[in-house]
């Protein structure tokens, strides 16, 4: 049965992070894009996006080149994009399709934030 995604964002120091629940399908890119303009980069000097996709069942074709689109805006726009919580299946098409080349995984947000911690320390 198919769940409409949800979103819930919260707004740290440097970045943003978006929980996302239900499948991430072609219908979930107006739900993100309503959310988050990832063509335009975050705002207000923020350079991490992350996405927590622990509470994310399903991610058909559409869905991934969604995620695709997402970390390659970052890249070009110079802020760094972050997943935790993927599931073995997922990280394992993720690296087949290329992603982990623009999109960092991670356990789960505490490990992203730590990451980001050491990455802000660098600079």
């Amino acid at each position: 049965m198919e769940q409409k995604l949800q979103l819930e964002s919260r707004v740290f120091e440097s970045g943003i992070a978006f929980t996302l629940k239900g499948d991430l399908d072609k219908a979930a890119e107006q739900v993100l894009k309503s959310a988050f303009d990832w063509e335009q980069g975050p705002v207000e000097q923020r350079r991490y996006l992350v996405l927590d996709l622990h509470q994310v069942g399903y991610i058909n074709s559409a869905g991934m080149a969604l995620l695709i689109r997402i970390a390659r805006a970052g890249r070009k726009l110079g802020y760094h994009t972050f997943a935790c919580g993927v599931s073995t299946h997922y990280q394992k098409l993720f690296r087949m399709v290329g992603l982990t080349e623009y999109l960092m995984l991670y356990p789960d947000e505490y490990a992203v934030l730590q990451r980001i911690e050491a990455l802000e320390g660098e600079a």
